[in-house]
């Protein structure tokens, strides 16, 4: 699948401040109200075992892959219609035009090539994440070195 994205303006991808390793990820239930029939629920556990094998925090990123997966379904949906009945129509007169399904086909492509980048799941938004966030996945912790050196320095008791 060939997806282009415009990201003129875009939202920080999911995991943009964490990268763990893929055992310490959870992912997020569904929105209760968005009803998940069953082969939307198998792509939304797709794309939370990919986001957790690829260690990118996405806890809190229940709505936007939900959205994911509906616009995702509803694309495949579209071209299978297509496939089926012609992405155009030809007038009595010899105009042709797109049909309705093809134009859905295409908005719908669009609007995943805008999606899919903003929760870390294009190649190039998840190579983003993991130069933003170092070798390790790991923030700077300021106080670390000092911490650190406060553990492992032996204990000097000021009664002794």
């Amino acid at each position: 699948m060939d997806l282009k994205s415009s990201l003129g303006t875009s939202l920080p991808a999911v995991g943009a401040s964490a990268v763990r390793s893929a055992g310490e990820v959870s992912s997020p239930d569904p929105p209760p109200v968005i009803g998940l029939g069953q082969d939307e629920r198998e792509v939304y556990d797709y794309i939370c075992d990919s986001l957790r094998n690829a260690g990118i925090e996405h806890v809190t990123a229940g709505m936007p892959i939900a959205i994911i997966v509906r616009t995702f379904i509803d694309w495949i949906r579209a071209s299978k219609e297509c496939d089926e009945k012609g992405r155009s129509q030809t007038s009595k007169t010899g105009w042709s035009t797109p049909t309705p399904w093809a134009d859905d086909e295409k908005r719908l492509k669009m609007e995943l090539g805008q999606w899919l980048p903003k929760a870390c799941l294009t190649i190039p938004s998840l190579a983003r994440v993991r130069k933003d966030t170092g070798p390790q996945g790991q923030t700077d912790d300021l106080f670390a070195g000092l911490v650190n050196h406060a553990i492992n320095s032996p204990r000097k008791s000021s009664l002794s």
